[in-house]
């Protein structure tokens, strides 16, 4: 492969990383005045959280100390979660929220009101420490940073805000205290710009007649660390005298630009390779803040021909490696809280605006009138005072496009900086129909979240695009005239929902490498045949089998070997056993990495194939990924159950409900996560090692005897008819950390797992009895009738969090004996009456909550922190003295705690023995036994 892999981008970037965070390091006065800042009580603004400022101008490393704080292993320990959300100039409190939902809860989040995203988020922080850095803010509205805040007085006191601003306002507003951070010496400024141009190489290599010239060039920097940075990555490239004189005498460092960071930005981009330029310059028709994909400015760049391609490699990935060198280069970084997606650097982005001045233009609010007479590429990005208004596509009409630029165009995009798929942030635009008779040249189209509905038929006048982009339209229909574009290499129609067929001149569009289309679970498109035609395909998500002789065949799949990544097969029930003989050929789609093969119904005519069927479906044994829903037959075939798959490492069986028995899994050499759900005729399920199946393969030989021997995760949902499982070998599940139970109601007891870390167990009321696992630290129950019966297992003396969730008034928890438990999470349906008869025990986080009230119990050795609980009796575990105190904070002998209400609560006994709780409204005494 051309690119670099996954693993080694990462540890690349992080090395990268590593040394500019050395920015950081140089600076120890900095880390240690934030750290105190963050671990102590200091700029408190809230009873729950604290805000720690960090402000600075551009450049000076403000995010950098932030990452440093963030990735600190023993500042991490403090907290229970921890969030990075991106603000920058838009302060949204809805799009703000919702990052702040999907940090928390590590998914996507799509509700449509705010006050839904609030309760995700403050469920999540209820009872936890937050650390929460909230990077680049600059909005100084006071309103809106209140509604930022209301989920956040959930958390658990001691949480912490960090918030990186350029702005002494924001500061102020948000704090008593600031940290400010400002420029480098120019000693500091050579230190930074030697590690770069080092890149981790020895020290020695560099002369003391480089040194001079280096401590030069540092000292022209201007004490920012960004440019520092950005020059020591030019030095780097020759450490010789010849290539760093040529860099000190460089005429950009005597250029006439606004900014003190350019000239050095300059000397960087002038040093990047030739391919690379236009690459970054093409950036600047993205406005600040965007958020860049690397799939879509692959894509574009290669529209535009901006990649050498060769015959050895994808030209994908030759492009991806382009974009890779600018990473690494820092022209572009990934975001922190999402690997995916990356930002390019305030004066980054005033740099590729510099260089692309005369081709390139971005319409905004400030630039309407811009518009440069040859500019070859054009973007539509209206900011927020803007995106309400229609964007008027009308060349006469129009005063920001004037005719004379529009046949020479090659790029014509509709950007939204925020590309978030809700109706909230759909664009309006008025496109006439002949507009694309004029736009010959056109190499690139992006018309995606728009309310577009019909694309013109004029479409097909452009005869030398290559990319069309449509996402999140409300597009119903694609003209027929599309079939004309035969240099079309990617067109994009994730989220068109509206979009009920392809058009059936698609076949002929040949040169098509990459057809996004909607997910299967919003799909109920009309896919017509001819898609085996399209033999140059590398991307197509969803390939949907009809079930008339005109829609898309199983035949369809045969020619198309150049998928890569991920497809899910759709309704496979409609493919007939006259077509079964290995037509999909998915074997020989080598670059497949996840597979998902659908029967979207269980009544077709050809249910009854269903097992030859998934049988001729065995993918290429290089496949990551596998999962098999809505199988109608009743065996698995025998590849889902050896060695062929030796690259297997993550299995979903779901709705299968026909099947009585679970393939030979256990031989999967590479297998890591798995997950059953909905087979509802299991009734058995052994070691999955069955010795029928014993082949040979290569040089994977069937002589592996442990049971999984990778398997980190299992999960077993909805199984109503399984009432066995059979005991393990020893080595069997060596790996095993992650077992999750849930509504299997037949099932009466589990296996002896000796690795097994952490159990789930949901809805199985027949589950009285659990081996004595004895690597387990964390039990999670939820909906059990009999928890009293459960707690009295062995299971429970030596579990280091335990959490119950359950029907009916829970009595007594006496009979847990454990000197390691630590935190104790109780939840429950209706009111929860009281807890009682627990020994002393070194709680460090105790949460009881029922469906009106929540109680919070955070303790350690010597000291109590605050919670909001209705009455709480507590011992001092070193002086033996039970204290019960009502209604506000108070100090004793190094104890401190809070209790919600004034009642006093009756101590019958007053031993050194744990706790009673009582609703208000219904005290009763406290008897310790």
């Amino acid at each position: 492969m051309y690119s670099s892999t996954p693993d080694r981008l990462s540890g690349k970037i992080a090395k990268i990383m590593e040394r500019y965070n050395e920015i950081a390091r140089d600076r120890d006065r900095d880390i240690r005045r934030v750290t105190e800042m963050l671990l102590s009580d200091e700029a408190c603004c809230s009873d729950v959280y604290s805000v720690v400022p960090i402000v600075g101008p551009a450049g000076v490393g403000k995010t950098s100390l932030a990452q440093h704080i963030y990735n600190d292993e023993a500042i991490s320990s403090k907290f229970d979660i921890k969030m990075w959300v991106w603000v920058c100039q838009e302060f949204d409190v809805f799009k703000l929220s919702r990052k702040l939902a999907e940090e928390a809860t590590e998914s996507p989040c799509d509700f449509a009101d705010i006050n839904q995203m609030h309760r995700v988020i403050a469920d999540q922080l209820k009872g936890k420490r937050f650390l929460l850095v909230l990077d680049d803010v600059w909005d100084e509205s006071r309103d809106r940073w209140a509604s930022l805040q209301v989920p956040l007085e959930c958390a658990a006191s001691g949480s912490k805000i960090v918030v990186t601003t350029r702005s002494t306002k924001v500061a102020k507003m948000v704090a008593l205290k600031m940290h400010q951070l400002g420029y480098l010496s120019d000693t500091n400024c050579w230190s930074v710009c030697q590690d770069a141009a080092l890149r981790g190489r020895d020290p020695s290599i560099i002369s003391q007649s480089l040194i001079s010239i280096g401590k030069s060039v540092a000292a022209r920097c201007k004490g920012l660390p960004l440019a520092a940075n950005a020059v020591g990555h030019v030095l780097s490239s020759a450490i010789d005298r010849n290539h760093w004189e040529a860099v000190e005498q460089s005429d950009f460092w005597n250029s006439e630009v606004v900014g003190q960071a350019l000239p050095a930005l300059l000397v960087s981009y002038n040093s990047l390779q030739k391919h690379l330029k236009p690459c970054f310059s093409y950036c600047s028709l993205f406005p600040k803040d965007y958020l860049f994909r690397k799939d879509k400015m692959v894509r574009l760049w290669l529209a535009q021909g901006f990649v050498e391609v060769d015959r050895k490699h994808h030209d994908e990935d030759i492009a991806c490696k382009y974009f890779d060198d600018l990473v690494e280069k820092f022209f572009l970084q990934r975001l922190p809280c999402n690997e995916e997606r990356y930002v390019m650097h305030d004066l980054y982005h005033e740099l590729a605006e510099y260089v692309s001045a005369k081709e390139y233009s971005r319409i905004e609010k400030s630039t309407f009138n811009n518009v440069e007479e040859n500019a070859r590429h054009l973007s539509f990005a209206p900011d927020e005072d803007h995106s309400n208004e229609i964007i008027q596509f009308y060349a006469l009409q129009n005063e920001y496009m004037k005719e004379s630029h529009i046949p020479g165009l090659r790029t014509l995009l509709v950007v939204q900086k925020d590309e978030l798929k809700d109706k909230r942030n759909t664009l309006h635009i008025n496109f006439p129909r002949g507009m694309f008779m004029i736009l010959g040249s056109l190499r690139a189209l992006d018309l995606s979240n728009t309310n577009m509905e019909h694309l013109p038929h004029s479409v097909g006048e452009l005869i030398h695009l290559r990319y069309l982009s449509l996402e999140n339209t409300k597009i119903k229909c694609l003209p027929e005239s599309i079939s004309a574009l035969f240099k079309l290499h990617s067109m994009n129609l994730k989220c068109c929902n509206n979009l009920s067929e392809l058009p059936k001149g698609i076949k002929f569009l040949t040169n098509l490498r990459h057809l996004e289309l909607p997910s299967m679970d919003d799909w109920n498109m009309y896919m017509p045949c001819g898609i085996g035609e399209l033999t140059n395909l590398q991307t197509i998500h969803v390939i949907k089998v009809g079930s008339d002789s005109g829609s898309c065949g199983i035949a369809d799949l045969a020619n198309l070997n150049k998928l890569r990544g991920e497809l899910c097969i759709s309704g496979i029930e409609n493919v007939p056993s006259a077509e079964i003989t290995s037509e999909a050929s998915i074997k020989n789609k080598g670059e497949l990495r996840k597979l998902i093969l659908h029967w979207s119904s269980i009544d077709s005519m050809f249910s009854y194939d269903a097992s030859s069927v998934l049988d001729s479906l065995q993918p290429h044994p290089d496949l990551e990924e596998l999962t098999v829903r809505g199988f109608s037959g009743v065996k698995f075939p025998l590849w889902l159950g050896n060695q062929y798959m030796f690259s297997l490492s993550i299995l979903e069986l779901k709705d299968c409900r026909n099947c009585k028995e679970l393939p030979s899994l256990g031989r999967l050499p590479c297998l890591k996560h798995l997950s059953i759900n909905s087979l509802t005729s299991i009734k058995h399920v052994s070691r999955m090692v069955f010795v029928h199946d014993e082949i040979n393969c290569g040089d994977y030989r069937s002589s592996i005897n442990t049971a999984f021997p990778k398997l980190e995760t299992l999960k077993f949902s909805n199984m109503d008819s399984w009432e066995l499982w059979d005991e393990l070998e020893v080595p069997d599940f060596p790996c095993l950390r992650h077992l999750t139970i849930m509504r299997c109601s037949k099932l009466s007891g589990l296996p002896n797992l000796q690795a097994l870390q952490n159990l789930r167990i949901k809805n199985c009321d027949k589950l009285l009895e659990l081996p004595n696992f004895p690597s387990l630290q964390c039990i999670k129950i939820q909906g059990f009738w009999s928890v009293n019966q459960i707690l009295q297992l062995p299971i429970f003396s030596h579990v280091e969090t335990l959490e119950l969730c359950c029907h009916k008034k829970l009595v007594s928890v006496k009979k847990i004996q454990n000197p390691v438990l630590h935190s104790l999470s109780l939840k429950q349906k209706g009111p929860l009456h009281k807890v009682s008869g627990c020994q002393v025990l070194p709680f460090h986080n105790l949460f009881v909550q029922d469906s009106q009230t929540t109680w919070t119990f955070l303790r350690c050795a010597r000291r109590i922190h605050e919670c909001g609980c209705n009455f709480i009796a507590f011992t001092d575990l070193t002086f033996g003295q039970t204290n019960v105190h009502p209604s506000k904070v108070e100090i004793c002998k190094d104890v401190s705690f809070h209790a919600g209400h004034s009642e006093d609560v009756e101590l019958v006994s007053c031993k050194p023995v744990w706790l009673q709780v009582g609703q208000p409204e219904d005290i009763e005494p406290v008897y310790i036994d």
